[in-house]
């Protein structure tokens, strides 16, 4: 008599595997399929699966890195590709290239190894170190997770992975964002990088959906790195960054800039939506386009500035002063059309005591309500920092980076002029004409006291 027997013990052990998760499921669609690899069996693995066509596969074993090359035939079914159990070894091709390279090291997913397939989700290895170039490009990613292993990510790595939603790489070792590494992630609300990212590359982020950046530990960025993110409403700088043409070019909805870069590139912060600096605009040339269409108020130029080139704050409609006192008599060059767009002759152009004259009757500056500012004083405390200055028209000016509580103006024989309660960080008054003042400021823990006197 014939013994009965299990079907699965007719069936290669490939096949067992993703038939009976299929079974456990009850006959649906969805296969996982677990394989066991050895070095030079993936690419024949990877045509069974075209047949198979299952949803999910996890990968065991150890393989080698160009085997990972196959991957990138995976069918359009495979949403979830599971590697974490997986060991990389590096390769050295003999009688072949591939993109130019016979070298493949450990942990090493080659350049290329997803690109355009149809994988949401990734989990890496955790030796992983390089993410080739395009590795992951023009995917539907929705999820991966960064090893502390990884060193470095090949350009345009995730390039069009428009639902992928968050790259924490914060525990990574990469010093670089590389050129159009994330470029037109429109999903990516959140990213993180370690304190070794000292660059982003040429089109970095471009086009991404990020809400928040922190680029404190960034020391300069390529060209148009940050530009067009329709979401990015703040970015911190590590003061001094230098930023690449365009670098932030078209971020409409960015309001919000701590810290300032060193120099001024072409376009870098053009079109966007920030309505106060966080510093002085430095550098020797202040290039074209460069603070096209600011929103903020109030710039001040650094001691730095020698040239202003065309269009540098070309529609900057909100402008209504110019801060110049630090260069002192040292105008620099501008040119006719650096602020066109603006109406100059509404705007304050705040120079230092004694150097009216010499601004007043400089071309384009002269065109500005060139005002000089009498004395200014500034007190830090803990964490308080007030601000007080009187221009020549009398009128005075305070800013604090705290609330202002309690602001009063008395002449020297004690007389009360004007009190005030602003809850602000900024107090402007009506104009004090030819008298010798004293104003006593408050704010949070520090009060201050000066003398100041119109006109001089």
């Amino acid at each position: 008599m014939l013994k009965k027997r299990n079907i699965c013990e007719y069936l290669p052990l490939h096949v067992v595997i993703p038939f009976v998760a299929s079974l456990a499921i009850g006959f649906v669609s969805v296969k996982a399929a677990t394989v066991v690899l050895r070095p030079g069996l993936l690419p024949s693995q990877v045509r069974v699966w075209q047949k198979e066509l299952p949803s999910d596969i996890r990968l065991e074993g150890e393989t080698l890195a160009i085997d990972l090359v196959s991957l990138r035939d995976l069918p359009v079914s495979v949403k979830i590709l599971d590697m974490s159990a997986l060991e990389i070894k590096g390769t050295t091709l003999e009688n072949s290239s591939y993109m130019g390279r016979y070298l493949f090291s450990d942990g090493e997913i080659p350049p290329f190894a997803l690109f355009a397939t149809e994988v949401e989700e990734v989990l890496l290895p955790s030796g992983v170190t390089a993410i080739g170039e395009g590795a992951f490009a023009e995917t539907p990613l929705k999820r991966i997770v960064f090893p502390a292993s990884l060193v470095s990510v090949g350009a345009r790595a995730f390039y069009l992975c428009d639902m992928l939603e968050e790259a924490d790489l914060s525990l990574c070792s990469v010093t670089a964002i590389p050129e159009q590494g994330f470029y037109g992630c429109s999903s990516l609300r959140n990213i993180a990088f370690p304190p070794c990212v000292t660059s982003l590359g040429k089109e970095a982020l471009m086009k991404s959906g990020v809400l928040k950046l922190d680029l404190s530990g960034v020391s300069e960025t390529g060209d148009y790195a940050c530009a067009s993110m329709d979401n990015l409403e703040e970015v911190t700088l590590r003061a001094g960054i230098r930023l690449g043409e365009g670098a932030f070019f078209g971020d409409g909805r960015l309001g919000i800039m701590a810290g300032m870069p060193s120099g001024s590139a072409p376009l870098s912060l053009a079109l966007n939506g920030i309505v106060e600096l966080g510093g002085e605009i430095s550098g020797e040339i202040i290039g074209e386009g460069a603070y096209a269409g600011l929103a903020a108020e109030r710039i001040s130029l650094h001691p730095s500035v020698r040239e202003v080139r065309e269009h540098a704050f070309r529609n900057a409609v909100n402008l209504k002063t110019v801060d110049v006192r630090k260069l002192g008599n040292a105008v620099p060059g501008c040119s006719p059309l650096a602020f066109s767009g603006v109406e100059t002759r509404n705007v304050v152009l705040e120079v230092a005591a004694g150097e009216k004259e010499v601004w007043a009757s400089a071309p384009v500056w002269k065109e500005f309500l060139v005002s000089e500012v009498s004395e200014v004083s500034e007190v830090t405390g803990v964490d308080v920092t007030i601000k007080i200055r009187m221009d020549s028209g009398g009128v005075l000016r305070i800013n604090s980076n705290h609330a202002i509580d309690e602001v009063t103006v008395c002449r020297m024989d004690g007389i009360i002029l004007a009190q005030a309660r602003p809850g602000t960080q900024e107090y402007v008054s009506e104009p004090f004409s030819g008298e010798k003042i004293v104003v006593r400021v408050v704010s949070g823990s520090v009060s201050k006291v000066v003398k100041l006197i119109e006109g001089y």
